[in-house]
C-alpha cells in the first residue's frame, strides 16, 4: 500500500534533516531549499535527494526536471511526489 500524504511529509522531512545540514528545529515546509541548506546551490546535492526519494517511495521521482532549489520549498517537494506517486498508481 502507498504511503499516506503524513507519511510522505514523514519521510521527506526525514531525509532532510538526517541527510543534509539542516537541524529539526529550523526545518521549514515553506523556505526555499538553498535557504534551508545553501549546499543546495551545488547540482549534486538534487541528485544526491532524487536518489534518496527513488530508494524511499521504490520509483523515480523527476527532481532535476521540476525543482529549482533557489525557490521551490520542501513543500513543493511534497506536492511533487504526491502528484507522481497518484500517477503511478
Amino acid at each position: 500500500m502507498a504511503p499516506s500524504q503524513d507519511q510522505k511529509a514523514a519521510l521527506i522531512r526525514s531525509i532532510f534533516t538526517e541527510h543534509f545540514d539542516i537541524r529539526p528545529d529550523v526545518f521549514d515546509w515553506d523556505r526555499p531549499l538553498e535557504e534551508l541548506d545553501e549546499q543546495f546551490k551545488i547540482l549534486g546535492n538534487l541528485v544526491f535527494l532524487e536518489q534518496l526519494l527513488r530508494k524511499e517511495f521504490q520509483e523515480e521521482i523527476p527532481l532535476l526536471e521540476n525543482i529549482c532549489t533557489a525557490f521551490h520549498t520542501p513543500a513543493d517537494l511534497l506536492e511533487l511526489v504526491a502528484n507522481h506517486t497518484l500517477k503511478n498508481n
